[in-house]
């Protein structure tokens, strides 16, 4: 049955909640941005109304009764065991929301933010009681919100709603950031309005915004699977990503299962906490939250993937994750679904998260008491070198450094004391880490592969190490990514790569390899992001380039040989404009004595009296030579390289 309601009919002795197979808040600002659009778009004249979407709903179970009775609701069950909400003497509709919470909960922050800037109190608490809480016995009764098992609902309430009486959220996860988003968003847009401006805008959003409410509970008359209609509704629109259905289809199995009450809410518990878990560190980096769907490939890569899976389709994992691991065939022969299975993964990926966490943040964790690994220096560093590459480069490989970390990463003991086999693995993971950067460097930045080399089989590694005692094929991990994944290296691949376009400057690995060079001569990790340069400048710095008689007298394909080669390229701080060597120079120079950034591969330059072709060559050399050194790259006679690469006259 579906009925059409203006904002302001729909809290009218009603109560909303979002149940936990329901993904959390997820809109970010293009979502924002299309709803204040909508907003700006309806006008108060001629009783213009906006359709604003379908709320889908479904009543009460004997279940959510429970929950919500655990928030102070008064319940009363009738002689056929029906249970209801009073509340002040009058019988309370509760609702499920399956389909339409990202809209309304957006509505309800846009509106508690304009309530918030009324100056009237009386108002303000008017409003307050109609749309967020009714009052009882001097308690607030929150009208909307999620159930309080669903990660978020004391966020929503306390944060956001800005109801101190209620707990601090325990753990901040992506969700709760996306929350705080969209409250500062809205506070930002309204922080000029008017009273005038607030009053229209209140307005337009309860008396203009229109909501069709389709009832599930009353529109036939056969049980409806929620969870299986929230999946499909969530195909359209801003669509549930496969970590989001993933917890959907798990929670829908296990009502399936043959247990008990009391076993399925304790179960479903279970798999909230780890969802809960996996959420708060995919958002612990604010500035820079992971992708949910990497995470979840990379862990069913690590733990329900086998050899013939990858093998067969190694992109498909979402279908063998939802037609094969949990499929909604043989429901209660499920295996990953027993008690012992489901206890298995979900530790698991509470486990694999973290470490994930640790691989795209690898010092965020130096000072998180929440994360229990051990690990050192040189793995941070070869994490960072492995996130440094360029974007799609070889970046399936930290699918295979999860399976390593899961496998060999130690984790901390009350002691303190690391034993013989920990200090072994920390060993071992370090080679294996060094082993993998070398492999990029090796088949993707020198040889210019496309970015699915050796994908396949890294995948297929991931499966024989995981489950072995950490060899793949018969032999260690890293002497088969030294050897044999890097068997198609050649030395005429790297010079038709580098020399294409404007040589060096151009080339997708100059950024790596000269942060890489920095990070050699300097013994520190550059975090910063940094800035490429010429020396000698190009063809349109006429009047600069005179300053470099010795290259400057050469045929103008010399010049550019010269301009865009290894040597003539450094890095900075911020981008420097062209100019002479020694004005280089004296900005390094004054830079060193106010003390701010200058890399050491900058002050190498000081050494220098001129700028010319023999400082070009003699540095461009000692650059490549360090990087070959450093990653054990076998090499041709080292004059032959150079003029290959290099290719001056």
């Amino acid at each position: 049955m579906s009925t059409i309601l203006p904002f302001e009919k729909l809290f009218e002795q009603t109560i909303f909640r979002i149940p936990d197979y329901q993904r959390g808040y997820s809109w970010t600002e293009k979502e924002l941005n299309d709803l204040w659009a909508d907003l700006s778009n309806t006008s108060l004249r001629n009783d213009a109304y906006h359709f604003t979407g379908i709320l889908t709903v479904n009543t009460f179970s004997d279940n959510d009764f429970n929950k919500i009775n655990q928030e102070g609701f008064n319940l009363v069950e009738n002689p056929e065991g029906k249970k209801t909400i009073i509340i002040n003497g009058i019988d309370i509709k509760a609702y499920n929301l399956v389909d339409g919470q990202q809209r309304l909960t957006t509505i309800l922050i846009l509106l508690s933010r304009l309530v918030k800037k009324i100056n009237n109190v009386a108002e303000q608490l008017q409003y307050s009681r109609k749309y967020f809480f009714i009052n009882e016995n001097e308690i607030n009764k929150y009208i909307f919100g999620y159930h309080v098992d669903v990660p978020s609902h004391n966020f929503l309430i306390r944060d956001i709603f800005e109801d101190p009486s209620y707990n601090e959220e325990s753990t901040e996860t992506l969700y709760t950031h996306n929350l705080l988003f969209a409250k500062n968003y809205f506070d930002n847009k309204i922080n000029n309005f008017s009273p005038n401006e607030i009053n229209e805008l209140i307005t337009k959003i309860t008396k203009r915004l229109l909501f069709s409410i389709l009832d599930l509970s009353v529109s036939v008359d056969t049980n409806l699977d929620v969870s299986m209609i929230f999946e499909t509704l969530n195909f359209r629109g801003k669509q549930l990503s496969g970590l989001e259905r993933f917890k959907n289809r798990v929670l829908y199995l296990l009502s399936k299962q043959p247990f008990n009450q009391a076993q399925i809410n304790g179960r479903r518990t279970l798999v909230n906490n780890t969802w809960l878990e996996v959420y708060k560190w995919l958002g612990r980096n604010q500035k820079k939250p992971m992708v949910d769907d990497n995470f979840l490939k990379a862990f069913w890569l690590l733990y329900f993937s086998n050899e013939t899976m990858v093998a067969k389709n190694f992109k498909a994992y979402q279908y063998n994750l939802f037609e094969h691991d949990f499929s909604l065939m043989n429901i209660t022969e499920n295996n990953f679904m027993n008690p012992y299975e489901l206890g298995r993964w979900t530790r698991a990926m509470k486990r694999a998260v973290r470490l994930w966490y640790f691989i795209n943040n690898p010092y965020a964790v130096d000072d998180d008491p929440d994360f229990d690994y051990i690990y050192t220096k040189k793995i941070q560093r070869s994490l960072l070198r492995l996130n440094s590459f360029p974007y799609g480069y070889g970046s399936y490989m930290l699918n295979l450094v999860l399976a390593v970390l899961s496998k060999k990463l130690p984790q901390k003991n009350d002691d303190g004391i690391l034993t013989e086999q920990e200090e072994i693995n920390l060993t071992r993971v370090e080679k294996i880490l060094w082993t993998m950067e070398r492999h990029n460097i090796m088949c993707f930045l020198l040889n210019g592969n496309k970015t699915n080399y050796n994908q396949e089989t890294t995948f297929r590694d991931i499966n024989r190490y995981f489950r072995t005692e950490g060899t793949a094929y018969g032999i260690s991990l890293s002497e088969l990514l030294k050897e044999s994944r890097t068997s198609q290296f050649s030395w005429n691949n790297v010079s038709r790569n580098i020399l294409q376009n404007q040589n060096f400057y151009s080339w997708d690995g100059i950024h790596f390899i000269l942060r890489e060079y920095e990070e050699i001569i300097s013994d520190k990790r550059v975090d910063s992001d940094i800035s490429l340069n010429l020396l000698y400048p190009n063809e349109e710095y006429h009047s600069v380039r005179i300053f470099y008689q010795d290259i400057n007298s050469l045929t103008i394909n010399n010049r550019v040989k010269y301009t865009y080669s290894l040597g003539n390229i450094f890095i900075s701080s911020n981008k420097q404009n062209p100019k002479s060597f020694q004005e280089h120079k004296d900005r390094i120079k004054a830079s060193l004595n106010r003390d701010s950034i200058v890399y050491d591969s900058e002050i190498e330059l000081l050494s220098m009296d001129h700028w010319t072709k023999e400082t070009v060559i003699i540095r461009g050399k000692k650059i490549l030579n360090a990087i070959l050194d450093k990653w054990e790259i076998p090499h041709p006679t080292k004059e032959n390289l150079y003029d290959s690469l290099f290719g001056h006259q």
